[in-house]
């Protein structure tokens, strides 16, 4: 039976080199420790993967543009791509759920700092 290789192998002769150097390592494959050390030595071999790297970020010249005269300059530039990355992010995280309260632990007055974030799942 041969060994299949997943779709998002971008070097399939190296993975293959990954896998039988995990075969002979481990005696019991698949497991949670012999798929890490594959995808750890396939990386070190210097293998890739295909699929999504992270998304685009687009900047939105209207709202980087501070001071209304129709042209982007460098600052506003980085500035907007610095925000529209934040905003990215955070609508990354708050995908499963998002909302967040605050617990106080303790009786009277808390620093911010001290406060515990818990994540709330939706629904």
């Amino acid at each position: 039976m041969a060994s299949k290789i997943p779709d998002n192998v971008a070097n399939p002769s190296i993975y293959k080199k990954a896998k039988a150097k995990m075969k002979r390592k481990f005696d019991v494959t698949p497991s949670a420790y012999s798929s890490g050390y594959l995808v750890q030595e396939y990386k070190r071999m210097g293998g890739k993967y295909k699929g999504a790297s992270g998304g685009e970020v687009t900047l939105d010249p209207a709202k980087s543009d501070l001071d209304k005269d129709g042209k982007l300059s460098k600052y506003e530039k980085k500035r907007g791509t610095a925000i529209a990355k934040s905003m990215a992010k955070q609508a990354k995280g708050m995908r499963d759920g998002g909302t967040v309260m605050v617990q106080s632990r303790g009786c009277g007055a808390m620093m911010p700092g001290k406060k515990k974030m818990t994540r709330v799942p939706r629904g």
